[in-house]
């Protein structure tokens, strides 16, 4: 197997969910084993903040990466998702500003379009790494852990942990031999609690958000309507493989409950330290 890029560059638009601000971004090819690269193309010259990592600033409803001068991105699992569930290796990403936009709260509309530009098989071998034994990461009641593998496999659990009636957990699996990331897992939207709002708005997050960029849980039912029985644990899954996309590709078997950015992040880094 080799590296990938994607064929040809594109851009798109959309609301930045916690900023309110329009946000722009272009994806372009990248040579083989440059990874995946953010550059902030607001600023002159433009600032490079690489994924990886080592560059986690904050964890607060996304994931942020910050560079050594100070500047940031945010907001960046969702495209880190749609970029390692299509199975490209290495891509350059410009953003106009601190925050990536959010578009429908999912990853189907850069995922699609990855698909419609199509991929770039490189000259440069792809290699994995593997788990050298059994790793688990617990923050409260929630946890995630990996088991040697000769391939990728995740299994993520939602948690009823409000005691909404109408809810039940949820957990989701996903391989990328059996199944598929564009249809499977990239439509599943971002979440939040109707009681949480007005919590989140004073301090200052999500300020562009609306029944356009994801999905509420209401005391009575969730709305928009869902679009799997399960959405909620698949969008955590949707996360988790954007948030480990941090690191470098590996091989591992991930269960995972009540996980959050703060969780996978910690997570990643434990994983890495334990990747031969």
């Amino acid at each position: 197997m080799y590296q990938k890029t994607i064929r040809n560059r594109f851009t798109l638009d959309g609301i930045a969910i916690h900023s309110g601000n329009l946000s722009e971004i272009t994806l372009h090819s990248a040579q083989p084993n440059t990874g995946i690269i953010f550059r902030r193309v607001d600023v002159d010259p433009y600032e490079i903040i690489e994924a990886k990592i080592g560059n986690v600033s904050n964890t607060e409803r996304c994931t942020q990466l910050k560079n050594n001068h100070g500047y940031s991105v945010s907001m960046v699992e969702h495209t880190l998702s749609a970029v390692r569930g299509m199975g490209i290796d290495n891509v350059i990403i410009d953003v106009n500003g601190e925050e990536l936009p959010i578009f429908d709260g999912s990853s189907t509309g850069i995922a699609a379009k990855i698909l419609e530009v199509g991929h770039l098989q490189q000259e440069i071998k792809k290699t994995y790494l593997h788990l050298k034994q059994k790793i688990r990461v617990e923050h409260g009641n929630s946890f995630l852990e990996a088991h040697p593998s000769s391939m990728i496999s995740y299994c993520v659990c939602f948690k009823n942990e409000h005691k909404i009636a109408y809810l039940s957990d949820q957990t989701s699996n996903f391989n990328f031999i059996e199944n598929n990331y564009l249809r499977d897992i990239a439509p599943a939207r971002t979440f939040c609690f109707e009681e949480e709002i007005t919590y989140l708005k004073s301090k200052g997050l999500i300020q562009g958000a609306s029944l356009e960029h994801g999905i509420v849980i209401g005391e009575k039912k969730i709305y928009p309507n869902s679009r799997f029985h399960d959405e909620l644990s698949r969008h955590k899954l949707l996360d988790l493989i954007g948030d480990l996309a941090l690191n470098p590709p590996f091989h591992a078997r991930i269960i995972g409950s009540g996980t959050s950015h703060y969780l996978n992040t910690l997570f990643a880094q434990e994983l890495l330290n334990n990747l031969i």
